[in-house]
């Protein structure tokens, strides 16, 4: 191998690791992103549940006391059945 090869040899290696770490990047704030999207959407969610629900001061444990109590009617898991169509 000539001394121009094992030049283009390790630039070429070199751009392959820039590259590898630009997507590792690129993927890493796209998971960021996601994450973020989630955490957003789970306190709307717990927000509009504490309105609607009138459970503003529940804990957890009786958040999910009334939600199973709430999904235990057969209207409502009608509702959630049709929505999640």
């Amino acid at each position: 191998m000539t001394e121009s090869e094992k030049q283009k040899l390790e630039k070429t290696s070199t751009k392959i690791e820039q590259l590898k770490a630009q997507r590792d990047t690129i993927l890493s704030r796209e998971k960021e992103r996601q994450r973020k999207e989630r955490t957003r959407r789970l306190i709307q969610n717990g927000a509009l549940a504490e309105k609607y629900l009138n459970c503003e001061n529940a804990t957890p444990d009786e958040m999910k006391g009334i939600l199973e109590k709430v999904v235990a009617v057969e209207a409502v898991r009608e509702i959630i059945k049709s929505e999640n169509q």
